[in-house]
């Protein structure tokens, strides 16, 4: 169903971008100022491509905030870049993060190993 109201929603906003773009009517007579497929497809494309450093960083830590960066700077070229920077930085924080923890949890398990073995051969047990 979410996937369905993200197709609606993407459709909507490339229709309103296209649309806009109609505004100035041209006064040349050749032009074809109507809302085909075409238009449409590229008014998706442009905000799959404006949207690409969200994508990337989707379920990560501080996506929201990427988010918010990418809607409102990423219509210039640089802040677009930015955002792409960023969300590579991102994944690597949070990789760096999920690594780091898995190392805690191996060192973690080897303790509770010697203890056990320390825990085995202990003189309380040892029957004389």
């Amino acid at each position: 169903m979410k996937r369905n109201n993200i197709f609606i929603v993407t459709a909507l906003i490339s229709t309103i971008f296209v649309h806009g773009m109609q505004i100035g009517e041209s006064s040349l007579p050749f032009e074809n100022n109507d809302i085909t497929v075409g238009k449409l497809m590229a008014g998706m494309v442009m905000l799959f491509v404006y949207f690409i450093p969200t994508i990337i960083c989707w379920k990560k830590r501080n996506s929201k905030y990427l988010l918010i960066i990418n809607i409102l700077t990423a219509w210039t070229i640089l802040g677009w870049f930015i955002c792409f920077i960023l969300a590579f930085n991102i994944n690597r924080k949070h990789a760096r993060i999920i690594v780091e923890t898995k190392r805690k949890m191996k060192e973690e398990k080897k303790k509770m190993k010697e203890a056990k073995k320390i825990a085995e051969f202990s003189p309380d047990k040892v029957d004389v």
